[in-house]
């Protein structure tokens, strides 16, 4: 089963729903606004992803202080967890993981090669 992970309201998400349903891909929707994501999904992120699973560009980690931003691109997975999972809104979305699939934001091209 492929998850999608992320915010249901963003415009990107908007953009990922519409790519999956419109390829009929059978997909769970993980929401940071109603879920916790566990520190082991998170670690399997920072693995897979390494520092894109933080959103340098959004307002969450803008309003951080310098101290925070270092925390959040050290690769120390505790820490980093620490400050995430208060603040879901600092990662990177979407992040889509399943059996055969791992992709981060959206890239339509990327999408198609990845889910053909």
């Amino acid at each position: 089963m492929t998850t999608i992970y992320g915010i249901k309201n963003c415009n990107t998400m908007k953009k990922a729903f519409d790519f999956l349903n419109q390829n009929g891909i059978t997909h769970e929707f993980f929401d940071y606004k109603k879920s916790v994501l566990s520190q082991d999904d998170f670690a399997k992120f920072v693995a897979t992803f390494g520092e894109k699973v933080i959103n340098k560009q959004g307002t969450t980690y803008r309003k951080f202080d310098d101290e925070t931003k270092t925390v959040l691109t050290s690769g120390d997975v505790s820490a980093m967890y620490e400050i995430v999972k208060n603040n879901l809104s600092v990662l990177k979305r979407p992040i889509v993981v399943g059996d055969d699939v791992a992709l981060i934001g959206f890239d339509e091209s990327e999408w198609v090669e990845e889910f053909n």
